[in-house]
């Protein structure tokens, strides 16, 4: 492993390591505490240390200050003594999540990967171009974790997306068909929501049929809920968004299934290469 994979590697290791903050919109009996404290000390030590992602920050302008700041403000949302989403007990035995911020932590975790997938980009395409990228199954590793984050935060926002139809919904009715404050402030959650829906599909390298066996019925659900769609004769919006949730979820399974043994076995080999690395500078 040369010096361009293994910053490909870190730069991986890190992208997981944030994306895995999504745990903190998912409904969970408890949060592990080890893997709290685990990503809050990855992603300050990443950007503290000296690291491939802290040099490639502090060498790209203004871009590198702006992400620099996302990934900041990501442990302050998250990870800090500040945060008002995810806190640790006195004891610090225990993770208590609010489930109200959501949105919040999208906000903070979706931008960076963009972010992190384009830097990825360009180190490959520049290793290329210098005939150094010696790791070939980074391709087959870097797809693999492609679908399964796309199938994994496509899940997590419908299961909102469902929520908050719901709630507004039933404020709507509530009100005898009104439009009201609450109302109004649903919508505007919602909106966010698909906000978040319609960029992902944006960003998505992915343009697989298995991909758009998810996107086509998600993005045709989301038209059916803002009246752009009728629905299926005989069916009605629980249908729908029942059919469309059980194609996420077994999309994200299978996803995960050829992702996570592959990445976990490369991580452990880049840990391993790195080591030697590290030996190689020391003793020269």
């Amino acid at each position: 492993m040369n010096n361009f994979t293994a910053a490909i590697s870190s730069f991986l290791r890190f992208d997981v390591v944030v994306f895995n903050t999504l745990e903190y919109v998912m409904k969970k009996d408890s949060y592990d505490v080890n893997a709290y404290k685990a990503r809050k000390e990855i992603i300050n030590t990443e950007i503290t240390q000296n690291t491939p992602l802290k040099s490639c920050l502090d060498n790209s302008g203004e871009a590198g200050e702006k992400l620099m700041a996302k990934i900041k403000e990501l442990l302050d949302t998250v990870y800090s003594e500040n945060s008002t989403i995810v806190k640790l007990n006195t004891e610090g035995t225990e993770v208590r999540v609010d489930s109200a911020q959501h949105i919040a932590v999208y906000e903070a975790v979706l931008p960076i990967h963009e972010e992190m997938r384009a830097i990825i980009a360009a180190h490959v395409n520049e290793a290329r171009k210098q005939e150094k990228y010696d790791e070939a199954e980074l391709d087959s590793l870097l797809e693999k974790e492609e679908y399964f984050y796309r199938g994994l935060t496509n899940m997590l926002l419908l299961n909102d997306l469902d929520h908050l139809f719901a709630e507004y919904n039933k404020a709507r009715q509530e009100a005898n068909g009104a439009i009201t404050p609450q109302s109004n402030f649903i919508q505007n959650d919602l909106s966010k929501i698909v906000g978040f829906l319609s960029s992902l599909r944006q960003h998505s390298p992915l343009i697989s049929a298995d991909y758009y066996e998810l996107i086509d019925p998600l993005f045709a659900l989301i038209e059916m809920t803002n009246g752009r769609r009728a629905l299926p004769e005989g069916k009605n919006f629980g249908d729908v968004i029942t059919a469309v949730k059980t194609i996420a979820r077994d999309k994200t399974m299978k996803w995960e299934n050829a992702w996570k043994p592959a990445y976990d076995k490369y991580i452990q080999y880049f840990a391993e290469e790195a080591q030697k690395m590290q030996g190689a500078k020391a003793s020269a």
